[in-house]
Parts: structure tokens; sequence; C-alpha cells
């Protein structure tokens, strides 16, 4: 193993960095990459390092809110940010230490986790070819994915609860979950609400709904039609959405697959393409345990 690889991470994970408060860890990338005789810069939140190619690795240094500490457990290191994205920053920071002179270049982003301001921000003001480092378990991601996320208040009228024979919101929106399934939509419950104390069968139920495409299909038209059908169960409202896309060639991480996938997640690729970037995405880590409790990365990854 690198030398200190995984008491670097473990540093980088104890800094608790949720969307919003990166600055330590900023400043604590900036003081380690200047200890080892480089020049790094901070720009609206984000870390830069400049190499002499179009190159660009990059990644972001916020998580969600922590719901574990770091800790190694067999062949796993486990807590809150250890995989999306510490484990990257860390493969990133120890690269650069071991090559001494890296030609590559070196974006770390803020505000990953809620708006994409950083990557926004940034693919705006530079060019180049990027490998967007996020947990893909070292395949290249050949799509990224596009997606939809729709807010539903689904209506009815209230009843007594003991009025079992009568729906109610609730049920209702179980009845458009299963119209939404049987259309064969790939798509997932983030959050129901509906129903409280009082004995009765409650007026109104809202769910969080997240829809996934590829890159074939027009995510605004499918909108359109989803639409349709979630207007006969109430009112409904567009979160976020965006297009997916096919991810570029890079001949340099080529050798270091383990194969390839598909990203079905929203990374800061999307602010890069839609800047011009070429980009394609590839790391280590599981995506299915992000945000969990239950996040991990293999340490051999």
């Amino acid at each position: 193993m690198i030398s200190g690889l995984l008491e670097l991470l473990e540093k980088l994970v104890n800094i608790e960095s949720p969307s919003g408060d990166e600055e330590e860890i900023i400043f604590f990338i900036e003081d380690y990459l200047s200890s080892n005789g480089f020049s790094p810069k901070i720009e609206d939140k984000n870390l830069i390092l400049k190499g002499s190619s179009d190159l660009w690795f990059v990644t972001h240094v916020d998580t969600v809110k922590v719901k574990r500490k770091f800790e190694v457990y067999r062949d796993f290191a486990y807590g809150t940010g250890v995989c999306d994205a510490k484990a990257s920053i860390t493969a990133i920071l120890k690269a650069v230490e071991i090559l001494e002179e890296p030609k590559f270049n070196i974006a770390l982003f803020s505000d990953e986790e809620e708006n994409g301001m950083g990557s926004k921000i940034f693919s705006e003001r530079y060019r180049g070819r990027a490998i967007v480092m996020e947990p893909t378990s070292l395949k290249i991601a050949k799509t990224q994915y596009g997606s939809a996320e729709i807010v539903v208040k689904v209506r009815d009228k209230s009843f007594h609860g003991a009025y079992y024979f009568n729906k109610g919101a609730i049920e209702k929106a179980y009845d458009l979950y299963s119209i939404l399934k049987e259309k064969n939509y790939a798509f997932s419950i983030q959050k129901i609400v509906g129903g409280g104390d009082e004995y009765i069968i409650p007026e109104s139920c809202e769910m969080r709904l997240s829809f996934i495409f590829d890159p074939d299909i027009n995510v605004k038209d499918e909108i359109e039609k989803i639409g349709v059908i979630i207007s006969e169960f109430g009112d409904y409202r567009i979160i976020e959405d965006w297009q997916g896309f096919y991810c570029d060639y890079i001949w340099e991480i080529e050798k270091f697959s383990n194969g390839y996938t598909d990203m079905i997640s929203w990374t800061d690729a999307v602010n890069l393409k839609l800047s011009g970037w070429k980009v394609t995405i590839w790391g280590p880590g599981e995506l299915e345990k992000c945000h969990t409790y239950d996040e991990r990365i293999r340490i051999d990854e």
C-alpha cells in the first residue's frame, strides 16, 4: 500500500464537510499540497492546481450530513464521505505527491451534493478534458444518465379513520405509483409524507419521485408525458432535471479500467459537458452504498 494512504483518507473523512461547510477541508488540502511544494489556489470555494496538459482530474469535497465516523473493518474503510468522494481525493493527492511534477490538472469542487455551483462556476472559466472521479468500482462510465425529480401533492377528500373502504390521498398516491411502474418508468420514491395522529384518512399526501432516463431519451418530453399522468392525481412541481449524454473517450484512463458501466446519478460531469468539456466518469467505490450509514470503500481500490 502507498505509504500513508489510509491515514490521509482518515484525516479527510474526519473533517466534516457537508455542503455549505467546506472551508475547513479546502484549507486542509491547500496546506497539504503546499507542504509538498505545490502552489494550489482557491477560487469560489473550489481548489485548483494547474499542470501542463489539458487533462483534469476533478471531484468534490462536500458530503451529505454525517451519518458515521471513520472506521476500518476487514477489507473496507467506512464513514460518511469515505467513498463519495474522499477516497478519490486521497488518490489524487497521493498521485501528485508521488509524481512530484504531474502534468495533469486538479479541481476539487464544493457544493456537489446540493446545487452543483462549484463545478458550474469552474466549467465556465476553464476548458479541457476531465475525468470526473465518482464511485464506479473503477469502471469507466460510458453514459451519464438523465433525471427528473418531481414533487407530487396527491389530493382527495378526508374521511373518518374507520371508513376503510374510502381510499383517501395516501392510497391514491400508491395508485399513482402503480401506474408509473406499469408504464415501465425507472424511478424511486425519495420521500412520502401524509397523515397524522388524528383518526382520519388524510386529504393530501406528498411524494418526491426521482426518475432516471438513458441518454437516448429526451428528458423534457418525458416530463410532459409524466405530468399528464400525475395531473390526474394532484399538483406537481419539477425540483430539477437534466439531460443524459454519452461520455467521451479519454485514453489516459483506459488502462486503469475494470470494465465499463453507466452513471445513473447526477455528477459534476453534467455541468462540465454543458460547458463544452470532454468528460468521462471513473473512480473507486460503490455508488449503491453512498449517502447511507453503510458507505464504504475497498482499501485496495
